[in-house]
């Protein structure tokens, strides 16, 4: 069989399935047949008034015109993209031109080389095809070759193949191509110089180039206007190329691309149409690569009764949504596998140890602690080689890991297949954020006995914000693979920081994982605190009877156990739940319990908890002296521990009941100081608790209603930034005068 490359025919093998294959839709990407001696190669000129007059004599003759591969059909959402790449390749633009004008200038560089880069299946081939349809149309070059280099198959062009095709293509004879690649590539270039002393402007498409070496021979001459398009799934350093980042589709336009597809087929079928919400699901599971939505769309096409709806669903479970995308001639699997085959061991093995990362992204501190690696360096260096060859991404703005859904699928699939590797891998992961979670909270902990000697709050709290959705990940992740210690451990852990946050959700649910990790063993211990931990945001959640009913079974469990101080401990949690029920002299018993059996332990911090209770008690129970005597008690004990947190706190239980004393000045002092406080602690839902007190305490003191309102406001702004916008609502909904 022969192909013909530049009018010539040239013995070559017939089309070969593979990802992007001519005349198929192929979810964005594009390609040619295969030639064992050359790359496929186009070249086009337009027609009409933009083609060029025909060169002398002594120019070589240009092959017959050929148009470019066809743009698939369904293309869609890249029009912001295809405009860029014009700006790139089109001569060089003045300052403040507009575009589609372009002027000489030299303080304005032309770019020669521009490079697409992505993930396979993204729509590199396709966006580069459409951006030379497009430049051809609007004049910006007079004629373009396509070479599919075919960097990630198993048999890759090599650079003097496609410096072979090129020549063909613009019309060197056979016998003068010379043999060696230094002399094709000098040819190469001298055949478009004499294009662009005779006004002929080329563009020239490297397409799935893998390595350097493939493109570097077909770099045009600098100051001519020839231009050079790669596409690839490497950054491809050292090619001295405009980078163009190809990232997903946006959801509209990946759902249309799916609309597109299978009206193009089915002109009559409306169940796209009929469904969005379906098609838009689909879209989303697909994770809007284009690869991805062109497959389900054909297997819309495929089963005339499958829904929208129902094929979200079978792309729901992530574990099989590989197998769903698989048309029988495109798989996203095999499209990723080329990739992943090209790497190197070390790479490779990251590259399985990522998916194991239980939650959306990582940081590179995280990377280097759970793998082990002595030199952070080599880390990053990895790191950057699995970004080259685009099977993850690095956020710009915080410099934390992803991975796309599917390659994450696919990652992990990888990593089944090593399953001692994996799961040593996991368990790895799991021990370094649980040890990471316990190092950033005792940085939080207001017992000074469990401090570090030099405290970081601030870095303590930007550290678990960060890695909040991994460590509550990494507690289902425990208990699923069967690492129970951590999975009753770690909720412990995080208490103090979701609560501080208002995380209550997550907070519940990994309390309830605790739970049940806890109950999966024979320590009753463990059971008692994880109930504890399931009281406490019980209450925080307004699930009253249940926190009580909660505490009460860890109470009785630690008086069994004769375990004083967790004994001491319930009796304060149930006091603190009783009193949000409104069982206030249950409460108050519940509180003296624990300061008798703080007393006797000698436990200081423990002391001033149990007085803030029994204070918070009697105040409810209009008994406001004791109250005040209470919190001072608390206030003082805090103080000379050193304790700022609760010390914050301390103040703001005080100002409120010297308010009901009628001691305005000094409840107004005790307020500001925990507004103070408090602020500087970065606990803003606190701060709005003390900024409404402060309010009422302005308000009782006669302020003008002006202040006392700018005290509300302000404490409704800390409350949303906390995220409780209904306790904004409630504040701002106050009265502002007496």
């Amino acid at each position: 069989m022969d192909e013909r490359v530049g009018g010539m025919a040239v013995p070559g093998r017939g089309p070969q399935a593979r990802e992007g294959t001519a005349n198929t839709i192929s979810g964005g990407t594009f390609g040619s047949t295969v030639m064992a001696e050359t790359a496929l190669v186009t070249i086009h000129q337009p027609s009409g008034p933009t083609a060029p007059t025909r060169p002398a004599p002594t120019v070589p003759a240009l092959p017959e015109p050929a148009p470019l591969p066809s743009v698939p059909p369904g293309f869609t959402g890249r029009e912001d993209q295809v405009q860029g790449l014009l700006d790139l390749l089109g001569p060089r633009q003045a300052p403040g031109a507009e575009t589609g004008s372009y002027a000489d200038d030299d303080e304005v560089p032309a770019v020669v080389v521009t490079a697409v880069a992505g993930m396979g299946g993204i729509g590199k081939t396709t966006l580069a095809l459409a951006a030379g349809h497009a430049a051809l149309r609007c004049g910006l070059f007079t004629g373009a070759l396509f070479l599919d280099l075919l960097g990630y198959d198993d048999s890759p062009v090599e650079a003097g193949q496609a410096l072979d095709g090129a020549l063909r293509a613009l019309g060197v004879a056979v016998e003068q191509i010379p043999s060696e690649d230094h002399a094709r590539a000098a040819l190469y270039r001298a055949q478009l110089q004499l294009r662009s002393r005779h006004g002929q402007r080329i563009l020239v498409i490297a397409d799935n180039a893998s390595r350097l070496g493939q493109v570097e021979h077909l770099l045009p001459p600098g100051d001519g206007p020839h231009r050079l398009l790669v596409t690839s799934r490497d950054d491809l350093p050292g090619l001295g190329a405009r980078l163009v980042d190809l990232d997903v589709l946006e959801p509209a336009p990946a759902a249309r691309l799916i609309r597109t597809a299978v009206a193009i087929a089915l002109p009559r079928d409306t169940r796209v149409a009929d469904d969005p919400a379906g098609t838009a699901r689909v879209a989303q599971l697909c994770g809007f690569l284009p690869l991805a939505l062109q497959i389900a769309a054909a297997q819309l096409v495929a089963e005339r009764h499958l829904k929208p709806a129902q094929l979200a669903d079978d792309l729901h479970d992530i574990d099989g949504r590989l197998d769903v995308l698989d048309d029988g001639s495109r798989t996203v699997r095999a499209v990723l596998d080329r990739s992943y085959r090209r790497l190197a061991p070390t790479h490779a093995e990251l590259f399985r140890t990522l998916a194991l990362n239980p939650g959306p992204d990582v940081s590179t501190e995280s990377v280097v602690g759970f793998t082990g690696a002595a030199k952070p360096k080599d880390v990053r260096a990895r790191l950057t080689t699995l970004v080259r060859a685009s099977l993850i991404r690095q956020d710009a703005d915080t410099g934390r890991w992803r991975m796309h859904d599917l390659v994450r699928a696919y990652a992990a699939e990888q990593a089944h297949a090593h399953p001692v590797a994996e799961a040593q891998a996991l368990r790895r992961i799991l021990v370094y954020y649980d040890r990471a979670a316990w190092e950033a909270e005792t940085h939080l902990n207001r017992d000074p006995g469990r401090r570090p000697a030099v405290r970081n709050r601030a870095r303590a709290l930007t550290w678990l914000d960060a890695e909040r959705d991994n460590l509550i990940a990494a507690v289902h992740s425990a208990y699923v693979a069967g690492h129970l210690d951590i999975a009753h451990r770690l909720p412990a852990t995080l208490g103090e920081y979701l609560l501080l946050r208002r995380h209550l959700e997550d907070l519940w649910g990994i309390a309830v994982v605790s739970r049940e990790a806890a109950h999966a063993t024979d320590d009753r211990r463990s059971q008692a605190r994880a109930l504890t931990n399931l009281g406490t945001v019980l209450q925080e959640l307004g699930k009253l009877s249940e926190a009580v009913d909660a505490q009460r079974t860890a109470l009785s469990v630690f008086l069994d156990l004769d375990n004083q101080h967790s004994a001491a401990r319930s009796w304060g949690n149930l006091g603190n739940a009783l009193q949000k029920l409104g069982m206030l002299h249950e409460a108050v018993a519940a509180h003296r319990a624990a300061l008798a059996i703080f007393l006797d332990l000698e436990h200081q911090h423990g002391v001033a908890w149990a007085w803030t209770g029994l204070g918070n008690d009697l105040q409810k129970l209009d008994r406001f002296q004791e109250a005040a005597d209470a919190h001072q008690t608390a206030l003082t004990i805090y103080q000379s521990q050193d304790d700022d947190d609760s010390t914050a706190l301390g103040w703001n239980n005080l100002g409120v009941a010297l308010r009901s004393l009628g001691v305005l000045g000094e409840a107004t002092a005790a307020g500001r100081q925990a507004v103070a406080m408090l602020r500087e602690q970065g606990d803003v839902y606190r701060e709005g608790e003390a900024l409404d007190e402060l309010a009422d305490t302005l308000r009782a003191a006669g302020l003008p209603a002006a202040e006392v309102r700018a005290v509300r406001e302000e404490s409704a702004d800390a409350y949303r930034r906390a995220g409780a916008a209904e306790k904004a609502d409630e504040v701002v909904a106050k009265p502002d005068a007496s």
